[in-house]
């Protein structure tokens, strides 16, 4: 499974059906909270990726905890990630600025922000787990990883720029048009367990 599938896939369809029957959500509520939210999440990681330490970071712990299977159960996985798993998750991702991206998510889909915070702690694991096994099938290097994000981001840049414009403004914290000061290093608090 590659990070185009979660996207846009078989997988990302099937994610947003489980959040939809999960969270007793409408379908078009769902879709629209799992089609902002997987791009925010993956813009953090690629924005944590973008430094020697925050890639460092995010490759070992995509090898130690993510790498093995794990999506063909994703209800599953839904519920470890509700009892505690994806909320430890977001917040080494996004960090103080989980909030923000909560009520952002929470804005584009019509949703409330619990659900929208229960959205992206069911995908965080799902989003590490992709990535963990795109990684280890390609036999990626820290150099690699940061690529495999930088143009996965790159690529939804072109196909959805209002929406990754919004996207890089919810994750520049300190408003100076760089979201690499903000984000950067979060990654590492978690992966250091």
């Amino acid at each position: 499974m590659d990070l185009q599938q979660l996207l846009s896939g078989s997988l990302g369809q099937q994610a947003t059906q489980l959040i939809s029957n999960q969270l007793g959500m409408d379908p078009q509520q769902a879709q629209n909270a799992v089609g902002f939210a997987l791009p925010t999440l993956l813009n953090a990681l690629n924005n944590n990726a973008s430094t020697q330490e925050g890639a460092t970071s995010l490759l070992n712990a995509l090898n130690k905890d993510h790498s093995n299977g794990g999506l063909d159960d994703l209800a599953g996985l839904a519920q470890n990630a509700l009892s505690g798993e994806g909320s430890s998750m977001l917040k080494h991702i996004l960090g103080g600025l989980q909030p923000n991206v909560e009520n952002a998510v929470s804005q584009n889909s019509g949703i409330g922000t619990s659900q929208a915070s229960q959205v992206l702690q069911i995908l965080a694991p799902i989003v590490l787990k992709t990535l963990g096994g795109q990684t280890q099938s390609q036999g990626l290097d820290i150099a690699g990883l940061a690529g495999l994000l930088s143009n996965f981001v790159g690529n939804q840049q072109q196909a959805a720029p209002q929406q990754n414009d919004l996207i890089s403004k919810l994750l520049d914290r300190n408003n100076d048009g760089n979201v690499i000061d903000d984000v950067a290093g979060l990654l590492g608090n978690l992966f250091k367990k």
